[in-house]
């Protein structure tokens, strides 16, 4: 009886991980598109939504106050968690400018450097992003959504003010 009942709780034990195990989602469409990043090292350089992905990855989402803006939930590194590969953190930057393929631009300075999560998503929670969202998106779940933005081909630091 008791090897009985250790079978159905190592069954149910291994049902229940399996369910719980992340899928790999293929961002392979996109997966090397360079995202121009200046300022933060000497020299301008590229970072790619894999380089990105490969760094510690949260999901998060957010409800914009808008209906355009929507609700969106995205996977991707935290903004700090990029720059710590640096030996920087956003607190170290007067702003940070994030430009769009569509020519929008999102800038970040002050509180928003220190006190919200700023997450560089390069996938949905449940898939790659949509083709008009690609490179990679900016999401600051606790912030006004008209700061997020979609479509980052750049971003720009500035560790002074001018």
């Amino acid at each position: 009886m008791k090897r009985i009942a250790f079978a159905f709780c190592a069954i149910i034990l291994l049902s229940s991980l399996s369910a719980c195990s992340s899928k790999e989602v293929d961002i392979s469409e996109y997966a090397d598109y360079p995202i121009e990043v200046s300022g933060l090292l000497d020299e301008d350089f590229t970072v790619t939504p894999q380089e990105l992905l490969e760094l510690d990855c949260v999901s998060r989402t957010a409800t914009g106050a808008t209906e355009k803006a929507g609700t969106v939930s995205v996977k991707g590194p935290l903004l700090n968690t990029f720059l710590a590969q640096y030996g920087k953190t956003a607190a170290d930057f007067y702003k940070i400018r994030f430009l769009c393929a569509d020519g929008y631009k999102t800038v970040l300075k002050d509180d928003l450097l220190t006190d919200y999560e700023v997450v560089l998503a390069v996938q949905n929670s449940n898939g790659p992003l949509q083709e008009s969202l690609r490179p990679m998106r900016l999401l600051i779940p606790e912030a006004e959504s008209s700061t997020w933005a979609y479509s980052v081909i750049r971003i720009e630091f500035e560790a002074e003010k001018p």
